[in-house]
């Protein structure tokens, strides 16, 4: 049986998936983890794309737990455009949690 792919966004990405033809769902930052949780528990997805906005340190740490011992993957898109308050990237922070420390990248 083959997984599928959903994403999870802010509501003002609403409508771009969706005209896309992919399956989205938008939500809050306070409820992405209970919709995961219910989704993961249908397990008809294999692979989970979620807006960065809607990420906290506590979800990151949740996510790693639900993809090990499950068949599916999450990847954290980058948000549409710069948050202000955003201090660190969140590919940066995934090298840096891979390699065991910072290095800084200027593009």
């Amino acid at each position: 049986m083959s997984k599928r792919v959903i994403f999870f966004t802010a509501g003002d990405a609403m409508p771009g998936f969706r005209l896309a033809g992919l399956e989205q769902y938008s939500c809050k930052k306070a409820e992405l983890e209970e919709l995961l949780l219910q989704f993961v528990a249908g397990r008809e997805f294999g692979l989970y794309v979620i807006d960065e906005r809607l990420i906290t340190e506590d979800t990151e740490a949740t996510l790693r737990e639900m993809e090990r011992g499950l068949d599916l993957v999450f990847v954290i898109m980058p948000p549409p455009t710069r948050l202000e308050e955003q201090k660190e990237d969140y590919a940066l922070r995934l090298l840096r949690r891979a390699i065991g420390y910072h290095i800084q990248l200027n593009v």
